[in-house]
């Protein structure tokens, strides 16, 4: 078993909360010099199980750490609910959860890493429910253990499914991470999220105020040595944490999704990006891996930015049957009733529901080699020509290009790919609230 506070927080840091640990202990701390509750299973004590004395526990942590701003990191490793205590241990998933949420609520971070082994009612309840959620390599993570599962009669195939690394390719976690790791992701994650310091904006730059029209901007916009904008500001940026999965099943590696700081700005950055040369063309789980960005950034009150670069969605009878217009809806939705800044860029392909997905930002920004359409100017040209000898006359129809766009005032402004990063910080600039650092303080101090 680990000293997590040992492990984890900073030296001479933490104080331990007063009263009984039983299977869950938790207490003060500073994590890169960030306050934190700290929360932890003691496997030692009846293999971690929720029991009421633990549940009692973790519901006074989590309300201290809303009383105090205090983000909640917590270690989850446990065997249940106890058995021993039967349907009383099992209620206490209910309010832990609640805990959790109302956390979540006041707009603060909860962070839990999965231990091995994290199973049944644990696992079912708060531990499931924070924002970032990473887990142990090679930890047994399941809701049935594999013996209760094969005593009746449903043992768990593949037994893969029932690992850290099951876990990670299905969605349900953000990443692997070894424990020695662990107190640096969690300090990136706290340091990313810290007020903003906007004392140093970097240039937006002028717009660009010629640029390639119709058809040629389409060529432009699939050239394979094009620079991605997100690309810039992840090598720009001073912290980048990388999430992954969409919680229900699914992972896209055609959709990014970034928590980071830029300028001295926490933001979150959901992005389409090409795989080994390929167009984007996101599935259903990237839909829904940009909602959980979006619920996210509602949360945290913190930006969003979304970098457009799709040749259309990922065209499918399992997309169909798992909602891919319903999803597409949803995100526009989502999206649009955010009360955070929101900035969408335009980087290349606009092409379809896809895109039109993550452009329903308060400001939209395009680089001059780049379109937006209904549809792939040759799929448009098989609509209305039955060939996609068209598609170069479609385009100059319908005048696709950034700068025919805003000329149309669809896009708000067009910047070359190297002053993006500038225009994007700019654009969240003015829509913060005056004398803000940001529009809610998750990395509180206590």
């Amino acid at each position: 078993m680990f000293d997590w506070p040992d492990l984890l927080a900073d030296h001479g840091s933490f104080t331990r909360l007063s009263g009984e640990a039983d299977s869950l202990d938790a207490g003060r701390a500073t994590i890169a010099g960030h306050p934190v509750m700290l929360v932890w299973c003691r496997f030692e004590v009846a293999a971690g199980t929720l029991s009421l004395a633990a549940g009692d526990r973790f519901c006074t942590a989590l309300d201290l750490a809303v009383a105090e701003r205090r983000p909640v990191v917590a270690i989850a490793n446990s065997g249940g609910a106890r058995m021993q205590e039967g349907t009383r241990a099992f209620m206490q998933m209910l309010p832990t959860l609640a805990a959790v949420t109302r956390v979540r609520r006041a707009g603060l971070p909860v962070i839990v890493h999965l231990a091995h082994p994290t199973t049944g009612g644990v696992l079912a309840s708060w531990a499931s429910a924070a924002q970032f959620l990473t887990a142990e390599p090679g930890a047994t993570l399941g809701f049935t253990g594999p013996r209760v599962a094969a005593m009746i009669g449903e043992p768990i195939e593949p037994p893969e499914v029932q690992t850290a690394e099951g876990y990670l390719a299905a969605g349900h976690v953000d990443a692997i991470c070894v424990v020695h790791d662990l107190r640096d992701r969690i300090g990136h994650i706290l340091s990313a999220l810290a007020p903003a310091d906007p004392s140093l904006p970097p240039a937006a730059g002028p717009e660009v105020a010629i640029g390639p029209t119709g058809w040629d901007a389409v060529v432009a916009s699939r050239a394979p040595d094009r620079t991605p904008v997100i690309d810039g500001l992840a090598s720009t940026a001073d912290v980048c944490v990388e999430l992954s999965g969409d919680r229900s099943g699914g992972t896209d590696p055609s959709v990014a999704a970034l928590l980071m700081r830029v300028a001295g700005r926490p933001m979150l950055v959901l992005g389409h990006r090409r795989v080994d040369g390929a167009p984007a063309r996101p599935t259903v789980a990237g839909l829904r891996l940009g909602r959980r960005m979006m619920r996210l950034a509602g949360e945290l009150g913190l930006p969003l930015v979304t970098v457009v670069d799709t040749a259309g969605a990922h065209l499918a009878g399992e997309a169909e049957r798992l909602g891919l217009p319903g999803e597409i809806a949803r995100s526009i939705e989502d999206m649009g009733a955010l009360v955070v800044p929101t900035v969408a860029v335009v980087d290349g392909q606009g092409a379809g529901g896809a895109a039109i997905a993550w452009m329903a930002a308060d400001t939209v920004l395009a680089t001059p080699d780049s379109f937006v359409a209904p549809i792939a100017p040759e799929a448009g040209s098989v609509i209305l020509h039955r060939d996609p000898t068209h598609a170069a006359e479609l385009a100059e129809l319908q005048q696709v290009s950034a700068i025919e766009l805003r000329d149309a005032g669809i896009v708000d402004a067009v910047h070359a790919a190297p002053m993006m990063v500038g225009a994007i910080v700019a654009a969240i600039d003015r829509m913060r609230p005056a004398g803000a650092g940001r529009q809610s303080d998750p990395v509180g101090q206590a």
